[in-house]
């Protein structure tokens, strides 16, 4: 996998908070004056999703309603946009209750025309996939719904139990079942997502740290906030 990447191969915790009155700045500067003392571990660097959902968007009213074991997949890479994706990986999150995980696979590269975008390319890049036989069965029943983006920051703790990584920049695009363009954006430049990633083991040494975060608890899904943006005909 790529450099940076976390690959999980057990359940943990993300609790997610909301900074929407406060700089970028002042949010980091919060969490490097936490008792945990948070140090920058990696580039900041820009998060490019994909999301997928069956015709019926089940991954989305499970997420939306909070169900407790519910999934979600989508195709991530970093940095650019549009253009060439070179090393672009397949994830299933996968949800249970307050903890979560995730299983990770490489696929072939692929190019995102800014211009015109075919859903339709994914069947022939999951058939070009080495992939499970359970997971090609999951991805012939979804199709691309959503492109999501945002610049990343990343923190730890000296002894790496906990993680943070603040997200800004939030930008969302539409994706419909036949070509799609990218004239049409939703921002939400003023907010700022912060969420605090550890294990199950130390979830009770969790409380000291998220107590000095003057921040929302919120379970702030980007794919949620992203579908009810654009789905004009999901009722509220």
């Amino acid at each position: 996998m790529q450099s940076g990447y976390t690959e999980l191969n057990s359940y943990r915790y993300e609790r997610k908070f909301v900074s929407q009155h406060i700089s970028t700045a002042q949010t980091e500067a919060v969490i490097k004056q936490n008792s945990a003392f948070f140090t920058p571990v990696f580039q900041p660097r820009r998060i490019n999703n994909i999301y997928f959902d069956t015709p019926g968007l089940d991954c989305y009213f499970d997420n939306l309603f909070g169900n407790r074991h519910r999934w979600k997949v989508r195709v991530r890479w970093y940095n650019d946009i549009f253009g060439e994706i070179k090393s672009p990986i397949l994830e299933f999150k996968l949800k249970k209750g307050l903890v979560g995980t995730k299983r990770s696979f490489k696929i072939p590269p692929f190019t995102i025309d800014r211009n015109r975008f075919d859903v339709n390319l994914w069947k022939d890049i999951f058939m070009a996939s080495v992939l499970p036989d359970d997971v090609k069965e999951k991805l012939a029943g979804v199709q691309p719904v959503l492109l999501n983006t945002y610049k990343r920051s990343y923190f730890s703790t000296f002894n790496k139990k906990f993680r943070v990584t603040i997200d800004t920049q939030l930008e969302y695009y539409n994706l419909r079942p036949t070509w799609n363009h990218f004239n049409f954006v939703f921002t939400e430049e003023f907010k700022t997502v912060v969420e605090l990633k550890y294990d199950q083991q130390w979830n009770g040494e969790a409380d000291t740290i998220t107590n000095q975060f003057p921040f929302r608890l919120n379970k702030n899904s980007k794919f949620v906030a992203g579908m009810n943006h654009f789905r004009n005909e999901i009722p509220d």
